[in-house]
């Protein structure tokens, strides 16, 4: 296998903040790699989280202007490129945020997600984070087992699994924001999309509200057990996810989790 890397994500125009920060990772003996985000393509995360897995990215470092990386559709474009590459790779990715210029104004996001794990060091110390990072990853504690896969022939398709390492009676996702919705789902062994699925009691279409956020979700009834899952195939890009149980059918604990945070 190739020796672990650290993948560069230049947000910006200017190469100089990227080419610091490869010399500096290159000082403590990572292999500096990357690119710069492709900003024309609205699919580019999909092969971005390919080439990154295939240069065994261990650690990804982020770097533009606060404005950049403060961007909704840069942010929902990463949170998928970081869930498709954990799993193409199997295993967790931490990542650095570097901001060049004026810094992140310092608020707390209002919902947890699949970026809020990801450090944003301000000192001169943080190769040696990323050193740490790339070679000791921290599992992201989501309230849900996730991942994703994504083929331009089959779609983009998510699995979950609402309590991780127990038995689920039922599962549900839900999308809300940007115009996403769901258009199939199946269950089946988890790690893999499954070639055929038996269905027991499906919804579709049930729509609610938690807070603010509007919701549109499918779920089935089917019980998992910890080494299966719950695949949905959504179309477009969520701002937020909505995932839980349905015992007997009924909604119960729904976890949201934001990619734009």
């Amino acid at each position: 296998m190739t020796d672990k890397c650290a993948w560069i994500i230049n947000l910006g125009t200017n190469d100089a903040p990227a080419q610091a920060a490869a010399m500096q990772l290159a000082q403590y003996g990572l292999t500096p790699k990357g690119q710069r985000w492709p900003t024309d393509n609205e699919n580019a995360w999909m092969t971005s989280a390919q080439e990154a897995a295939e240069a065994n990215a261990a650690i990804v470092i982020l770097i533009g202007s606060a404005q950049e990386l403060a961007s909704e559709k840069n942010r929902r474009d990463l949170a998928l490129f970081r869930l498709s590459l954990q799993t193409l790779q199997r295993k967790a990715v931490n990542g650095l945020t570097l901001v060049s210029g004026e810094p992140l104004p310092d608020n707390a996001p209002e919902r947890a997600g699949l970026l809020t794990d990801w450090l944003s060091p301000t000192d001169a110390r943080w190769p040696a984070k990323a050193v740490a990072r790339a070679h000791a990853p921290v599992a992201p504690k989501w309230p849900a087992r996730l991942g994703l896969y994504a083929q331009e022939r089959l779609g983009v398709w998510l699995e979950v699994h609402p309590a991780p390492n127990e038995t689920s009676a039922g599962a549900l996702v839900g999308v809300s924001g940007n115009d996403a919705d769901i258009s199939f789902h199946a269950t089946g062994p988890a790690g893999s999309l499954p070639e055929r699925s038996v269905n027991e009691y499906e919804i579709q279409g049930l729509k609610f509200d938690i807070g603010n956020l509007a919701f549109d979700a499918w779920g089935l009834q089917n019980t998992l057990t910890p080494e299966q899952s719950y695949y949905v195939r959504i179309e477009g890009k969520p701002n937020y996810l909505a995932v839980g149980a349905l015992p007997e059918g009924q909604l119960e604990e729904v976890h949201v989790i934001s990619l734009l945070s």
